[in-house]
């Protein structure tokens, strides 16, 4: 298939747009990556203690507590019998509440991260180094000029660029237009009434085609 200018520019335009996200947002990416890594194997270590260590600190606490012969044998046959489920509960609201913490800290970190000021050297080389086409999307996406283009906004032109916004901008134009002609009001030539014609000063009237 042979890639016509349109499309080899708008591949230009998306590696552009790509490498500038990137470089802008490695360090978070970096940083989210590394707290990830680190609460992830934090938890896997814990799990693997209370699972393992459980029925120690269960007997330990029995013993101190005097409760081995408060309870009697009996009950407490039964507590070591089924502790193991109570660890695996523990575990379990554990993972999930250390899970729902990351979750939340990630989503607020994106959030932040889209908000982030795009620096004026980086629009500087977006501004000549995009094709007019992206530039027409870039300016539709950053639609409140009265605060800086942000990295949200990148990313919204990248993906808009990529569903063929240009497209559909082109042809908002051209429908905005054929409207605006449809709307505009069409003067009427007047047509000259044969008893409008002027009479020639002997009071004869002005000679016609017809007569």
């Amino acid at each position: 298939m042979m890639i016509t200018p349109n499309t080899a520019n708008i591949r230009k335009d998306v590696y552009l747009l790509g490498n500038t996200l990137l470089r802008l947002g490695l360090p978070r990416l970096i940083i989210r990556l590394v707290v990830t890594l680190s609460v992830l194997a934090l938890l896997l270590y814990c799990v693997q203690g209370i699972l393992a260590r459980g029925k120690g600190w269960l007997e330990f606490s029995l013993h101190i507590s005097g409760l081995n012969e408060i309870l009697g044998k009996t009950v407490i046959d039964f507590v070591m019998q089924y502790q193991k489920f109570f660890w695996w509960l523990i575990a379990a609201l554990l993972v999930l509440f250390v899970l729902s913490g990351l979750m939340s800290w990630l989503k607020s970190s994106v959030k932040r991260g889209r908000a982030a000021l795009v620096p004026l050297g980086e629009m500087r080389k977006l501004c000549t180094g995009l094709s007019q086409e992206a530039l027409d999307v870039l300016d539709w996406v950053w639609r409140d000029k009265s605060n800086p283009v942000t990295i949200g906004n990148i990313q919204s032109t990248l993906a808009q660029l990529r569903s063929g916004r240009q497209r559909k901008l082109d042809l908002a134009r051209a429908q905005k237009l054929e409207l605006e002609m449809a709307l505009t009001p069409k003067t009427v030539t007047p047509t000259t009434d044969p008893s409008d014609t002027p009479h020639a000063p002997d009071g004869q009237r002005e000679p016609t085609l017809l007569a």
